[in-house]
C-alpha cells in the first residue's frame, strides 16, 4: 500500500478519465484506488462523491459546459475536458465546496496537463459558470410540458431512450422519482449471516461497537447501516457475521425458500451473495451447485463462502446454457438470477446508465432464454424454479414469464403470498409476480417469479 498523501481531486480525476474516456468500470476503479493508496475516511467519501457524481451527471455537465465552451468538448484534451466536468460538478452539485476552491483546485490540476493558455481557459470557463449559476437549481432546463423526455434526461441525468421508455410505463412523475432515486447514494445495507449468529445478537454487537443502524423495511435479516459502515468494514473479525446486500436482492432468497438438506442449482451465481443466502437459510446443510462462466467470478463465490464460513456451496466454472448436458441428477430448487440490463440498480453503478442501450436489452432477453433452456430440464418433478432480474424492463420480466409458460408447459406459476413478507410488493391478478420499484417501495428495482414443475 502506498502511504504517501494523494490529492483526492487528482485521484477522482484519474478515475473519471478511466471510466468516461477508456470504458473502465467505476466501482472497480474506486476499489483499486482504495487498495493502492491510504486515505482518510473523509477523503474516501470525497473521492467517491466527486467521481461517482461527475460520472452520473455526465450528460448534464456537458450540456452546461457547452454553453461556455465555443469548441466541441470532444476536441478538448481528455484531461482538460474532465477537469471541466469535475469542476462544474463541484460548482453545481456540491454545496459544501466553496466556488473559489472548486475553481482554484481545478486550475491546479490543469497545470499538470496543459499550457498557460489551457490553465487560463479552465479558470475562465469555471469562473463564468460560478458567476452565472449558484447551483444546478438556477439552470433553465428544456420545458417539462413541451419536451418532457429532454427535460427529465438533462435535469435528472439519464439517457433519453431510457427516460422515454419509463415515461411510457411510469408517466412523468414516476420517471422523475426513479431517476431521483438513482442519483442518490445507495444505503449501506447488510444481510446478517444467521448461520453463525442471530439478528438480535448482531444488533447488540453493532451497538457495542457504536455503529448506528436501523431494521430493513421488509426483510428481517437485512440491516441498514446509517453511520459507521467504514468502521464496520475495517473490522475483519466481524466480516463472517454479515455481507453487504440490498434488501430487494435479499428478498429473492426469501422467496426461493430452500429446504434444509436440499440440492440446489444457482445458475448464475457470482459473486455468491444469493447463493450464500440460500445456504444460511438451509442451515449450511445440503448442496448448492453455484455456476458462473468466468473463472475470476467463480473465485468471488469461493471468497464469499470462505468469508461466511459456508461449506455446502460447490462453485463450478460452467456455462449455464449447457448445464443440462453436465448433470445426471435433478435439483430440488433452481435459481436463475439472470444476467440483465440492470436498470433497477442504476443507483449502485455510476456509469451503468451510460453503458445501456435498447440493443442490449434484446441481447439480454435472448441470453436469459438460453440459460432457462439449459437449466429447466434439470428440475425435479414438484420442484420450484425461481427466475429473477434487477431490471425494470418488461421484456426481461413479465414478457419472459409469458415465454417460459409458452415453452415449458410442465411449469405452473405460483402465487407468491407467503413467500414475500409484504403483499404490496406483489403484482398481477393472482399476486404471482414480485416487483420492487424505486418510486413506490423506495427499494432497488428487482423482479421475480416462482414456478413449480408438474409431472
Amino acid at each position: 500500500m502506498n502511504l504517501k498523501y494523494h490529492n483526492p481531486r487528482k485521484i477522482a480525476l484519474d478515475i473519471i478519465i478511466k471510466v468516461i474516456e477508456k470504458g473502465a468500470y467505476a466501482n472497480i476503479e474506486i476499489f483499486k484506488s482504495y487498495r493502492k493508496h491510504r486515505y482518510s475516511e473523509l477523503d474516501k467519501r470525497f473521492i467517491l462523491e466527486i467521481a461517482y457524481g461527475t460520472i452520473k451527471r455526465w450528460n448534464t455537465l456537458d450540456w452546461v459546459l457547452e454553453k461556455f465552451v465555443t469548441k466541441p468538448l470532444d476536441k478538448l484534451q481528455p484531461e482538460v475536458r474532465n477537469i471541466l466536468r469535475m469542476g462544474a460538478y463541484q460548482l453545481l452539485y456540491m454545496d459544501r465546496v466553496p466556488p473559489s476552491a472548486a475553481c482554484n483546485e481545478s486550475v491546479e490540476l490543469a497545470k499538470k496537463f496543459g499550457s498557460k493558455g489551457t490553465i487560463k481557459f479552465v479558470n475562465a470557463v469555471l469562473r463564468n459558470i460560478s458567476r452565472k449559476y449558484r447551483s444546478i437549481k438556477d439552470l433553465d432546463f428544456p420545458s417539462l410540458s413541451q419536451d418532457p423526455v429532454r427535460h427529465v434526461s438533462l435535469k435528472y441525468s439519464h439517457p433519453e431512450w431510457l427516460v422515454r421508455r419509463w415515461i411510457e410505463r411510469y408517466v412523468i412523475n414516476g420517471t422523475i422519482e426513479i431517476c431521483s432515486y438513482n442519483n442518490k447514494a445507495p444505503e449501506h445495507s447488510i444481510r446478517v449471516n444467521t448461520y453463525l449468529t442471530t439478528v438480535e445478537d448482531f444488533k447488540n454487537l453493532l451497538e457495542r461497537e457504536g455503529i448506528n443502524f436501523k431494521a430493513g423495511k421488509y426483510c428481517r435479516e437485512v440491516l441498514i447501516i446509517e453511520k459507521g459502515f467504514g468502521k464496520l468494514e475495517n473490522k475483519e473479525e466481524l466480516k463472517k457475521f454479515y455481507i453487504p446486500q440490498s434488501e430487494a436482492s435479499a428478498l429473492i432468497g426469501c422467496m426461493a425458500e430452500p429446504a434444509s438438506g436440499s440440492r440446489v442449482l444457482d445458475a448464475c451465481a457470482a459473486p455468491g451473495i444469493k447463493a450464500t443466502h440460500l445456504a444460511q437459510l438451509m442451515g449450511n446443510k445440503g448442496e448448492i451447485v453455484a455456476l458462473d462462466i468466468h473463472k475470476h467470478r467463480v473465485d468471488l463465490i469461493k471468497g464469499n463462502c470462505w468469508r461466511l464460513d459456508i461449506t455446502c456451496i460447490e462453485p463450478r466454472l460452467m456455462d449455464a446454457r449447457t448445464a443440462k448436458d453436465h448433470f445426471k441428477e435433478g435439483f430440488d430448487l433452481v435459481l436463475v438470477d439472470a444476467p440483465c440490463s440492470g436498470t433497477g440498480v442504476l443507483n449502485r453503478r455510476a456509469d451503468a446508465r451510460w453503458r445501456k442501450s435498447p440493443d442490449e436489452i434484446e441481447k439480454m432477453v435472448n441470453l436469459q432464454r438460453e440459460i432457462l433452456k439449459g437449466v429447466i430440464p434439470l428440475l425435479k418433478s414438484g420442484s420450484p424454479l425461481v427466475y429473477s432480474t434487477c431490471s425494470l424492463e418488461p421484456e426481461e420480466n413479465q414478457m419472459q414469464v409469458d415465454w417460459i409458460l409458452d415453452n415449458f408447459p410442465e411449469l405452473r406459476q405460483q402465487v407468491l403470498k407467503g413467500f414475500v413478507p409484504d403483499e404490496n410488493l406483489l403484482w398481477g391478478d393472482k399476486a404471482d409476480m414480485f416487483q420492487s420499484l424505486p418510486h413506490i417501495h423506495r427499494l432497488d428495482g428487482f423482479f421475480s417469479v416462482r414456478f413449480v414443475k408438474h409431472p
